[in-house]
């Protein structure tokens, strides 16, 4: 038998269900990088190879992402923010058997190929240039039934700032090396958008 523990059969949720408001209202995760792939092309091709399974957190119309033929998970809780579809997402991990769920946000489209493993032993968190990006995390599915806990408590200035939750489970810090752009760059604005075209033209990619 081996010494060293068997790897966690890994589940991975792109949270996608942002309304883009700052770019006009729209899906920000389907926005072409290139002639041929979506900013979701490039966040699926980091995170593929190392997953058991893979969802979509996204509320509305689901068969927008139908050409990527993955699960795509509504939120069952109104008005709690990114912590509905993390529990939606614990939830479906379990389904999989999966012990680990990872969490991403559509619209990072530069994260490591390696993310998934870095990020191992859950429960924790993605810090690069000093900030801890929580929504680039590891969760144990076993605290599922601490999330739905946390979020049945009555309203408090915390209650739906993931980095309180995670703060209750011990989440550690992984701290990335600096690099440009930032590895957990995201699009926000319309300038964003152009940059990161720019930097997918400059041969910054995963696909």
């Amino acid at each position: 038998m081996s010494a060293f523990p068997s790897s966690p059969r890994i589940a991975t949720l792109v949270l996608a269900g942002g309304t883009g408001s700052r770019m006009g209202g729209c899906d920000k995760p389907l926005l072409p990088l290139s002639k041929t792939h979506t900013v979701l092309d490039y966040v699926l091709a980091a995170l593929r190879p190392h997953c058991a399974a893979l969802a979509l957190s996204a509320n509305g119309d689901a068969s927008r992402f139908a050409p990527w033929n993955l699960p795509v998970l509504p939120d069952t809780q109104a008005d709690m923010g990114p912590l509905a579809g993390i529990l939606e997402g614990l939830r479906w991990a379990e389904s999989q058997n999966c012990s680990v769920l990872i969490t991403v946000p559509g619209d990072t489209p530069f994260i490591p190929a390696d993310l998934p493993q870095l990020l191992l032993p859950a429960p924790a968190v993605a810090v690069s240039d000093n900030r801890q990006h929580h929504l680039v995390a590891s969760w144990p599915t076993a605290c599922r039934p601490a999330l739905e806990d946390w979020l049945k408590q009555p309203d408090h200035k915390d209650k739906l700032r993931i980095r309180c939750f995670a703060a209750t489970l011990g989440v550690r810090d992984v701290v990335f090396p600096a690099h440009t752009p930032d590895l957990f760059f995201n699009i926000n604005t319309p300038d964003e958008y152009v940059y990161a075209r720019k930097l997918v033209h400059e041969g910054l990619s995963h696909v």
